[in-house]
């Protein structure tokens, strides 16, 4: 299961043949076998565990601010993928843009990390020139390397009606072992209610009608009730549209459901946070960002283009 300090993501790394200097016909022979061995499949395990994963990416996010250069060896300088609409493609593109903020203008606060297999999220309080933001950063590690990146952020807001922040409330994982259970009851939450538009399933038994907790930032009320109405409401309008999941990531007693769709007639792409106890969602927490066009973008990889996740196919 994800998460646990203990747990490996464990990929196999074939090695390349050998060769040797002949000397005399035995020696060819024997190097031959060998090299002939090699590429049959002898292999090597590169081992990272979870917590190295999610060390590596905090002092990657914090020397965004202190600039530690070793910070960034763990990505993988050729192969890293950048998602972000704003930042060319490539290490040479992250660092571009690092280069471009003036000192003191940029800081990672993290507040929540979820590590699930290769991916690492982290939700976060982010200064930028533009100002403060809640965000999330998604980093993909593939033979112990930083791969891929994909971020989303919106502006701080002031605490809703009901009281809460965009980033106030738990943040610590518990219940690892439930994981696998709470990621499917967020996927069948977001696909039944937002993406089939069943807003009849917004309530009992999939989320907890009178204890839930609302962070979002338009809603004023906690319960089923603060926000049933609203949502209804856009939904009915067009206004609010799911039309896919993309991404699941969860650990424990938090999952981290991305979709896209659009807002008021605006492709946007929606990060949507729960947290789940006792098989029930508990308490929401999201961020709404609208997607860039493409020919705006300072790079090729789209900003919610996510290798294939077995949860995240269409609504039956």
């Amino acid at each position: 299961m994800p998460g646990a300090d203990l747990e490996e993501v464990t990929i196999m790394n074939r090695k390349t043949g050998f060769g040797a200097v002949a000397v005399g016909a035995a020696v060819i022979a024997l190097s031959a076998m060998s090299a002939a061995r090699a590429g049959q499949g002898s292999s090597s395990q590169v081992t990272i565990t979870a917590a190295q994963q999610e060390h590596a990416v905090l002092d990657l996010l914090a020397a965004y601010s202190t600039g530690d250069p070793s910070a960034f060896d763990v990505i993988n300088p050729d192969t890293f993928i950048q998602h972000d609409p704003q930042i060319g493609d490539g290490l040479a593109g992250l660092k571009a843009w690092l280069a471009s903020i003036p000192p003191g203008q940029i800081s990672v606060t993290p507040v929540r990390v979820l590590v699930d297999g290769p991916y690492v999220a982290v939700h976060s309080q982010t200064l930028l020139p533009s100002g403060e933001t809640t965000s999330w950063d998604i980093f993909r590690f593939e033979q112990g390397k930083i791969v891929e990146h994909w971020d989303t952020r919106q502006p701080i807001a002031p605490p809703n009606g009901a009281g809460h922040t965009e980033l106030d409330g738990p943040a610590t994982v518990t219940d690892r072992a439930a994981t696998q259970d709470n990621k499917r009851l967020a996927w069948t939450a977001i696909a039944t209610v937002f993406v089939d538009g069943d807003i009849s399933q917004y309530g009992e038994p999939i989320w907890n009608a009178a204890g839930y907790i609302q962070h979002s930032q338009g809603i004023n009320a906690d319960g089923i009730a603060g926000s049933k109405p609203i949502i209804e409401q856009l939904q009915a309008s067009g206004n609010l549209v799911y039309a896919k999941i993309d991404k699941i990531i969860g650990e424990g007693n938090f999952v981290l459901v991305i979709s896209q769709g659009s807002l008021f007639g605006t492709p946007y792409s929606f990060y949507d946070l729960f947290r789940m106890a006792h098989g029930q969602i508990q308490e929401h927490w999201d961020v709404l960002q609208p997607l860039t066009p493409p020919d705006q973008a300072k790079n090729n990889n789209g900003q919610v283009n996510f290798p294939p996740d077995p949860l995240a196919a269409p609504a039956s």
